[in-house]
C-alpha cells in the first residue's frame, strides 16, 4: 500500500488529468516571469525600459500588445488549470476517504471477536479518525507539489538559459539548503512517531473518563489519582510531543523559506564580484530566484504532512495486519431443524500480549437442548463468559467440535449457524433502531412488548427508531429483551440479564420470560448467580478455572436445595436447645 496508490486505483483517469493539468499550469507559472522580461529592453546607457509599440484596448493603452496578451491568456490558463486540478483531486480524496474508511469498516465486521477485543476500541477509532485523514490529506498534495515542481524546474531552465554560471550557483545553494532543511525536519518527524503512538493511550483514557465516571465520582484519591497520572499524562505526552516537533518543524519551514532569499542575497552582494553578469540578467535572475520563493517554500512544507501521512500510513497497515478478516463464508443457508448443540472435546485459548499461553477453556463435553432452560454458573473468571462466546460462535474453537444436530460449525456453516442465535451480553450495545424491515405486525407485537415490560412511558418507536435510549440499565437491558424477542431466533444466551433489574422484573425474568421462550421450543442459555432461581433451570452447568465440573438436572437441584433446608433447619434446633 503505497501513498498515492489508492488515488490511482479508485480514478486513474481523472488523477492522471489532475496531475496532468498541475504540471502545465506549473509550466506556465515559470514562463510568466520570461514573459515580463522579454518586453524589458536595455538602452545604451543602461536604462531598462518597455518598448514604445503600443495599442487600445478598452480605452486603456497597452505596451507591446502581443506579449501582453501572450501574458493574459497564460495567467487564465494557469488559473483555469490549477483550480480544475486541485478539484479534480479534491472530489477524488473525498471518495478515497470514505472507501479507506469502509473498507476498515469491513474488516472490523469480519474480524473475529476475540482480535476485536484483544485490539480495544480505542486504538480502532483513533486509526479511523485520525489516521485516515492525515493519510489523505498527504496523498492529495501531489497535484500541487508537481505543480510547484514544474514552476521550479521551468525558472531553473530559465536560468540556464539566461545565465549558465547564475544556474549553477543557484542549483548547488538550493541543494544545500534543501538538505541542511532535512536534519531538523527529521527530529521533528520523530517527535510526531511518539505523539501518534501516545493518541491510542490517550483515547483509551478519555474511553476510561466517560465510562468511569460513576466509579470516580465516589473517590477522590481515585479520580485525582486517574486525572493526573492516567489522563494527563497522556494528554502532555501528546502535547510535548507535538510541542517539540511543530516547534522544530516551524523552525525548519522559517529556514526553508529563506532559502531562496539568502540565494538571492548572496547573488546580488557576492556572486556579482565574480562573475560577468549584466544588469537585465541580473534583475531576470533576482525576479526569478524570487519567483521561485513561493514553489520552493510550499514544497518544503509539504514535507511535514507527507511525513504525518507516512506514519499513519503505517500505522493502519499495522492494524489491518493484526485485524485479519475471519476466515469464514458468508452464504447463509437453510440449516436442516436442529433440536441440540452438542460439544465434543471443545477447547479455546486465549491469545496473550506477551505470547504466553492466556486463559485456556476446556476441554468441555456438554449438550442444549431445545425446549430446555440451562444455565452457567460459577465464579469470576471461571470461563462462563468464554464458554457463552464459544455458544454463540463468536469465538472458534482452539480443538474440539460444535454441532447443531448433524451439522457440523465449520467456516461454511457458521455464519449459517449464527443466524439461529440472539444473545444479550453484559456489555451488550443498544442501537437506536431496529435493524432490519419493521412490518404492521411487528409494530403490534412491540407495542404490547414496550407495555409488559414497563417501558411504555419511557419509549415509543417510530419508523423502526427508539425515541430515546437515555435509560436507566435495567430499562435497556429491558429494551434490548424487546429487540431479542422481535427476533424470534431458535437459540437465547442472557449474561447476567436480571442483574440490574428491580426484584419485579428479576421475577418476571426467571418465572414468565424463560419459560415462555421454553414453551416455544427455543434453547435458552442464562448466566446467573441468582441461585434462588436455579430451580427454574432443566440443567446447570458450573464452571471452574476454565473447566466444566459439574452438570446438573433440575431434580439434582431439587435434592440438593431441600439437604441444605434440612441441614439448616437442624442447627436451628441444636441452637435451641443449646
Amino acid at each position: 500500500m503505497k501513498l498515492f496508490s489508492a488515488f490511482t486505483s479508485k480514478a486513474p483517469n481523472r488523477v492522471f488529468l489532475s496531475i496532468i493539468l498541475g504540471a502545465l499550469a506549473g509550466v506556465a507559472y515559470s514562463l510568466l516571469i520570461p514573459i515580463v522580461v522579454s518586453s524589458l529592453t536595455e538602452s545604451t546607457d543602461g536604462i531598462l525600459y518597455v518598448s514604445a509599440q503600443v495599442e487600445t484596448f478598452l480605452s486603456y493603452e497597452v505596451a507591446n500588445y502581443d506579449i501582453a496578451t501572450v501574458f493574459l491568456f497564460t495567467c487564465i490558463f494557469i488559473l483555469v488549470a490549477r483550480t480544475a486540478s486541485q478539484i479534480i483531486l479534491m472530489r477524488v480524496s473525498m471518495n478515497v476517504t470514505t472507501d479507506l474508511r469502509v473498507q476498515l469498516y469491513e474488516r472490523i465486521t469480519r474480524a473475529p471477536i476475540d482480535k476485536l477485543e484483544k485490539m480495544g476500541s480505542s486504538k480502532l477509532i483513533a486509526t479511523i479518525t485520525t489516521d485516515v485523514g492525515r493519510i489523505v490529506a498527504g496523498s492529495r498534495m501531489l497535484p500541487d507539489l508537481l505543480m510547484n515542481s514544474a514552476t521550479l524546474i521551468g525558472m531553473l531552465g530559465f536560468l540556464l538559459f539566461l545565465n549558465s554560471a547564475v544556474f549553477w550557483f543557484v542549483l548547488k545553494t538550493i541543494l544545500v539548503g534543501v538538505i541542511t532543511y532535512q536534519i531538523p525536519m527529521f527530529l521533528g518527524n520523530r517527535y510526531f512517531e511518539k505523539s501518534r503512538e501516545s493518541v491510542d493511550a490517550l483515547q483509551e483514557s478519555i474511553r476510561g473518563l466517560i465510562y468511569g465516571a460513576k466509579e470516580l465520582k465516589l473517590n477522590k484519591d481515585k479520580r485525582e489519582s486517574y486525572f493526573k497520572d492516567v489522563l494527563l499524562h497522556n494528554e502532555y505526552a501528546v502535547l510535548n510531543a507535538d510541542k517539540t516537533g511543530n516547534s522544530i518543524v516551524s523552525a525548519a519551514n522559517n529556514y526553508g523559506d529563506l532559502i531562496s532569499f539568502f540565494v538571492i542575497g548572496i547573488a546580488a552582494f557576492i556572486f556579482v564580484n565574480y562573475q560577468s553578469v549584466s544588469k537585465v540578467e541580473l534583475i531576470a535572475a533576482i525576479m526569478a530566484l524570487l519567483y521561485i520563493t513561493t514553489p520552493l517554500a510550499v514544497i518544503i512544507n509539504f514535507v511535514p504532512g507527507i511525513l504525518r501521512a507516512r506514519i499513519s500510513l503505517n500505522k493502519v497497515k499495522r492494524l489491518l495486519n493484526e485485524l485479519p478478516k475471519e476466515e469464514v463464508s458468508d452464504a447463509i443457508d437453510n440449516l436442516i431443524d436442529w433440536e441440540s448443540l452438542k460439544f465434543n472435546n471443545v477447547e479455546f485459548q486465549h491469545s496473550s500480549p506477551d505470547e504466553s499461553e492466556g486463559f485456556k477453556v476446556g476441554p468441555v463435553n456438554f449438550h442444549i437442548n431445545r425446549g430446555e432452560v440451562t444455565f452457567i454458573v460459577g465464579g469470576n473468571g471461571s470461563g462462563k463468559s468464554t464458554l457463552s462466546k464459544l455458544i454463540t460462535l463468536h469465538y472458534q474453537t482452539t480443538n474440539g467440535d460444535i454441532y447443531f444436530s448433524e451439522t457440523k460449525v465449520d467456516k461454511d456453516t457458521v455464519s449459517s449457524c449464527r443466524e439461529k442465535i440472539s444473545a444479550i451480553y453484559s456489555d451488550y450495545y443498544l442501537f437506536d433502531r431496529l435493524l432490519g424491515n419493521v412490518s404492521q405486525e411487528n409494530q403490534d407485537v412491540i407495542n404490547r412488548l414496550l407495555v409488559d415490560l414497563n417501558l411504555s412511558e419511557k419509549v415509543s418507536i417510530s419508523n423502526g427508531r427508539f425515541s430515546t435510549t437515555s435509560l436507566s440499565d435495567g430499562q435497556r437491558r429491558r429494551l434490548a429483551l424487546l429487540v431479542s424477542f422481535l427476533e424470534d431466533k431458535d437459540l437465547y444466551v442472557f449474561d447476567e440479564w436480571a442483574a440490574d433489574q428491580d426484584p419485579m422484573f428479576k421475577e418476571t425474568f426467571y418465572h414468565q420470560v424463560l419459560p415462555t421462550l421454553k414453551n416455544k421450543g427455543k434453547a435458552v442459555v442464562v448466566i446467573s448467580h441468582d441461585d434462588r432461581y436455579f430451580d427454574v433451570a432443566d440443567k446447570i452447568l458450573v464452571m471452574e478455572n476454565g473447566q466444566l465440573i459439574d452438570c446438573l438436572t433440575e431434580a439434582d437441584v431439587i435434592i440438593k436445595r431441600t439437604r441444605e433446608k434440612s441441614i439448616i433447619q437442624d442447627s436451628s434446633r441444636t441452637v435451641e436447645m443449646v
